[in-house]
Formats: structure tokens, sequence, C-alpha cells
């Protein structure tokens, strides 16, 4: 695969983004002068993995790049209400109120979707107009319909059965407990149900040890508008953070005369 070139960057000081807790009452617009080529930039949402947080490692790394150039970069938690009480359907509620509140009218908007995020992006997309583009990382589609990230048919209905089933999460670095309402309501967001036009490029680790790499591929088989990336890599895609970044930047980088 030919190495993708470097990405050329605007250094300039980025407007001031504030993404964690309820503050989304404010639409953001970005300051005079701070735009990058002719038109305004994209407003990108990262949407985390299950038990992690916007604190993660990639949402760090693409808070950084996003701010670099100045494009706005919104990273919400999704563990709502709570990691124990969460559900899809809550967390869609949250993005459409913070896509509501926060992003112009006429603004468009970018999804990087990791693992459940990802599964969270697409049905997002569907729900909102604005969204002209995908990045899907390692993400976690059809695990949450029938085995769920390896526990089992038996391990599911154990689940259901009991009302909560603990989990690790990652971002507590320990086991936490999550109630079975999140596996129930999950049930109700099947992507193959789901059909965007939209660009989406998916990026998978080939050792990925959660998600099996083939869901992904399959996907990109069934959508004749998704590019798939299968890279030398786990779930994390940490190693291949920097490749991510150059694919995504080729795609997006602005070709007004700033940029030149």
């Amino acid at each position: 695969m030919q190495k993708a070139a470097r990405p050329v960057v605007d250094t300039r000081e980025a407007p001031p983004l504030h993404t964690e807790g309820a503050g989304y009452r404010r639409k953001f617009m970005p300051e005079r002068g701070r735009r990058i080529g002719d038109e305004p930039p994209t407003y990108w949402l990262y949407l985390h993995g299950f038990g992690s947080s916007p604190k993660s490692k990639k949402a760090e790394f693409f808070r950084k790049k996003f701010s670099a150039v100045g494009i706005p970069f919104f990273a919400p938690d999704l563990n709502i209400p709570s990691f124990r009480e969460m559900t899809i359907s809550a967390i869609l509620s949250t993005i459409d109120d913070l896509i509501r509140d926060t992003i112009p009218d006429d603004g468009k908007i970018g999804i990087i979707g990791s693992g459940l995020g990802g599964v969270i992006a697409v049905h997002t997309a569907a729900r909102h107009r604005a969204v002209k583009r995908l990045l899907l990382l390692a993400p976690s589609f059809a695990l949450f319909r029938e085995t769920f990230l390896g526990l089992g048919r038996v391990g599911v209905k154990l689940w259901e059965k009991d009302g909560s089933a603990e989990v690790y999460n990652a971002a507590l670095d320990r086991s936490a407990r999550i109630s079975a309402d999140f596996l129930i309501d999950a049930r109700n967001y099947d992507e193959n149900r789901v059909r965007l036009s939209i660009p989406i490029t998916i990026v998978h680790g080939e050792s990925d040890e959660h998600v099996d790499p083939q869901v992904s591929i399959v996907y990109a088989r069934n959508n004749p508008n998704v590019r798939l990336h299968l890279v030398d890599d786990d779930h994390s895609l940490i190693l291949s953070a920097q490749k991510i970044w150059e694919w995504l930047w080729q795609d997006i980088r602005p070709h007004g005369p700033e940029s030149r």
C-alpha cells in the first residue's frame, strides 16, 4: 500500500473548544479569521467506544490534530446517564441535543466513531442530513445483537436473566456493572437496516481481539460507498493513528487560497 503524503497543517491558534460535560447550550461560531480556505469548516464529532471515555488516547489524538488545523471538534461523553444505565437510545438523544445546541443550522458534520461509537455514528447519520462523512474505527457491528463482546449466547441469556452484567471498563481500568437494558435496547439498532449514501471510511485492525474484522469486510461489501482499510494493528488502532489521520486529512483538507 502506498504511503500517504504527509499532511499539511495550519498551525495557527485554533478557537477554544469545550467538549465535555453538559455545556452544549451555545451555538459554536468560529471567530472571523479562523477559517481555513473558502468554506467554513466541517464540525467533527468523536464518539468513543464501549467502556471508554472522551479522554481516551484516540480522542486526545484527534483533538490535537483538529485543534492544530483550526477545525471545531467535539468529544461528548457517551456514558449516558451513567455506564451502568446507558443505552444507545439515550446516547443518540444526547447527540441530537449536541447537534441542535452547538452546531449552526447550515453546518456540516463529520463523525469519527470508535467501536460502539461507530454503531452510534451510523445511526446518527441516518437521523441528521448535516452529517456528510463518517470515519469508523473497528466498528462494533453485529456484536450487540447476539453474543455481545464474546459473552456468548449463554452469557447473554444470563445477563438478561440477572438484569445486569459485569464487564471490563477501560476508562475505569476495572470491571463495572451494566444493566441488561443496554443489551435489550441495542437490538433495535441494526446497521444493516440503515442505508447511507455519504462517504464512509472504515479502518479495522487485522489482529482485533474484540471485534472480528470480518464484520467490517461484510459491511463494506454490502455498501458501495464504504472504503475499507485493513491494517496491522489491534482493536485500539493506536499504532495506526497517524496513518488514519493522514488518510482522513487527504479527504477533508481544504482547497481554498489559504491552504495553498
